[in-house]
C-alpha cells in the first residue's frame, strides 16, 4: 500500500491536475471577498441565510458557500486522475507487479481524500482571512462556543464531501473512462442535489430527501441551533454513502477485465 501511495505521490507531482483543481479552490473564496466588500459599498447588506458567509468567524462555512463548485472540481479532478489509469494503461503495470486490485482502489480513494482535504482546508483558510480583513471577525448568531462550532461544521461538511468523493472514485473504476467518468459524475452530483427538493413536496418520500448528502449541503443553514443538532446524523449518512459506494465499486472493479 506504501508503495502504491508513494507512486500517486509521483505521479501527481508530474501531472497539472492537482494544481489547476488547488488553484481553483484558491480564487473562489478571494473573488468571493472582493465581490462582497464591493456589494457592501454599493450600499447592499450581507445576509448570513442567505451569503452563508458574511464575515471572518462564518468563513468557516466556505465549503458550505462554493458546495457544487467544490463537488465538480473534485469530480473533474477524480475522472482523469483515475480515467487516465485505464486510458494509458498504466494501471496494467501495477497490477501486473502483483498489487491488489483492493489495495489499488484503496490508494486511489485515500489519495482523493487527502487532495479534497487539501484543497477545502486551504479555502476554509482563505475565507476566513478574506472575510476578516474586509468584514471583521464578528461572530455566528446564537453559537456561544465558537472553537467547538468551527471543528463541528468544518468536520461535517468535510465529511459530506468525502462521501462525493468516494462515489466519485466509484464511478471512475465502473466507467474506466475520463469522459464517462466526468459526465456520470456531473449527472450524479446534478441529479442528487435537484432530487432532494422533488422528494420534499411529496408525502411517503420525503424521507427518502435524507439520505442523500447533498440535501445537507445545499438545503441546510449549517449556522443555526437546529441544523448545528443534525451534524450526526450528516455524519452518518455521509458514513454509509462512502461504505456502500466503496464496496460496490470495489465489488466492480474486481470483476473488471483489465486490457
Amino acid at each position: 500500500m506504501l508503495n502504491l501511495l508513494t507512486a500517486e505521490k509521483i505521479k501527481l507531482r508530474r501531472s497539472k491536475k492537482l494544481m489547476i483543481a488547488l488553484i481553483i479552490l484558491c480564487v473562489l473564496p478571494i473573488i468571493q471577498v472582493v465581490n462582497s466588500y464591493w456589494s457592501v459599498s454599493y450600499g447592499d447588506e450581507l445576509i448570513q441565510k442567505i451569503d452563508t458567509v458574511v464575515n471572518g468567524a462564518t468563513g468557516i462555512l466556505m465549503i458550505k458557500k462554493n458546495g457544487l463548485t467544490v463537488l465538480l472540481v473534485m469530480s473533474a479532478f477524480i475522472s482523469f486522475f483515475i480515467g487516465e489509469e485505464f486510458q494509458h494503461g498504466t494501471i496494467r503495470n501495477a497490477l501486473s507487479l502483483g498489487r491488489s486490485r483492493t489495495h489499488y482502489y484503496v490508494s486511489k480513494l485515500i489519495v482523493a481524500a487527502l487532495v479534497s482535504l487539501a484543497g477545502v482546508i486551504v479555502m476554509t483558510i482563505l475565507g476566513m482571512v478574506g472575510f476578516t480583513i474586509a468584514f471583521g471577525f464578528g461572530g455566528v448568531d446564537e453559537m456561544n462556543h465558537y472553537v467547538s462550532y468551527a471543528l463541528k461544521a468544518f468536520s461535517t461538511l468535510y465529511t459530506l464531501v468525502l462521501a462525493n468523493v468516494s462515489v466519485y472514485v466509484a464511478i471512475g473504476f465502473i466507467t474506466k473512462n475520463s469522459s464517462f467518468t466526468l459526465i456520470w459524475s456531473f449527472i450524479y452530483t446534478i441529479a442528487t442535489g435537484f432530487l432532494p427538493g422533488i422528494f420534499q413536496h411529496t408525502t411517503h418520500l420525503k424521507q427518502v430527501m435524507f439520505w442523500f448528502t447533498e440535501t445537507f449541503m445545499f438545503y441546510f443553514n449549517f449556522a443555526t441551533p437546529e441544523d448545528v443538532a443534525r451534524f450526526p446524523e450528516m455524519i452518518v449518512v455521509s458514513l454509509v454513502t462512502i461504505v456502500l459506494s466503496s464496496a460496490v465499486g470495489i465489488w466492480m472493479f474486481n470483476r473488471t477485465d483489465i486490457k
